[in-house]
């Protein structure tokens, strides 16, 4: 008289429970792709705005551009995109990358 009902209780209680992991794997999947989209969604806005301010400001650079010395237009110029330049590198630049870039441009 082999109880086959006792082995056969750990593999049907089991399949439940491997179901149930699957579907909150599967759920988790499909959150994490959303919050990925959602991220590359606003990285892409972020970036079209980046662009548009460079077409921008190469227009006004552009506007700026007269024969009064080219020390004078560089002063300018720096007055001019500086302060855009550090808007948009505090958004999307790591702060180690930053602190190099500033070491580079003294």
């Amino acid at each position: 008289m082999p109880s086959t009902t006792t082995a056969e209780d750990p593999v049907t209680e089991s399949a439940p429970i491997s179901e149930s992991i699957d579907r909150l794997s599967l759920e988790q999947a499909i959150r994490d792709v959303e919050v990925a989209n959602a991220r590359v969604i606003d990285l892409t806005a972020r970036l079209t705005a980046s662009a548009a301010e460079i077409i921008e400001l190469r227009g006004r650079l552009l506007a700026l551009d007269t024969p009064s010395g080219a020390g004078n237009a560089t002063l300018r110029l720096r007055l001019l995109v500086a302060p855009r330049v550090k808007a948009v590198a505090r958004v999307l630049l790591p702060a180690s990358v930053r602190s190099r870039l500033r070491a580079l441009l003294r």
